[in-house]
């Protein structure tokens, strides 16, 4: 079958009640990175099985289309863990067009969904590196949950956050050795003047 046919099946087959019919379907979709199937691989997110939504997600951050942020982070807020882990990928696949909901996230009431967040703003990577992120970042420093404030730590090293020197000098101090220890690598990867005085400080003490 060639990539046409096989696409053109697919996306007949996304009408078909039977879950794993639609699911297969699903799959192939993403596996071709075929963009126009996104809106109705949305809608039977919506309605699906568990099973059959995190197959959409995983489609969807293949296909990496922004038009698909919203879905993504409502599965990022979703009880089944695999969905939520698959939908952290797939907002990193896309990227810039999610920052702003990830942004958002950090303020979530779930610690899972502050957790994801933060990791994944880190792993987008410079683009998403702007003021609403880093503060939003140094927010969740702060964090009661000692899982958030590593990966908030660690974000702004992968960031290269040289604005955020202060807070992660304050953070070496946190109660927790892994949040310390992130907070440390990152001032050593931002690696200015006043973080390398930091790194060394922190060293000897």
């Amino acid at each position: 079958m060639t990539q046409n046919n096989a696409i053109q099946q697919a996306m007949a087959s996304l009408t078909n009640m039977d879950d794993d019919i639609r699911a297969a379907a699903i799959e192939t979709l993403g596996e071709h990175e075929h963009a126009p199937a996104v809106p109705q691989i949305i809608e039977i997110y919506a309605e699906a099985d568990p099973g059959t939504r995190f197959i959409a997600v995983k489609a969807l951050g293949k296909i990496g289309d922004a038009q698909a942020v919203p879905t993504l982070l409502d599965a990022l807020r979703g009880d089944d863990m695999w969905t939520r882990a698959a939908a952290t990928g797939a907002l990193i696949s896309i990227g810039l067009p999610a920052v702003d909901g990830l942004v958002d996230a950090l303020r979530d009431e779930n610690k899972n969904v502050r957790r994801a967040a933060a990791k994944a703003l880190g792993k987008i990577g410079e683009d998403a590196e702007d003021e609403r992120v880093l503060r939003g970042l140094s927010a969740a420093l702060l964090d009661v949950d000692k899982g958030v404030r590593r990966f908030a730590a660690e974000a702004l090293g992968r960031l290269d956050a040289d604005t955020m020197v202060s807070e992660l000098k304050q953070t070496l101090a946190d109660k927790n050795h892994d949040v310390r220890l992130a907070a440390f690598r990152a001032l050593a990867k931002i690696d200015t003047p006043e973080a390398r005085t930091a790194v060394r400080s922190w060293l000897h003490e």
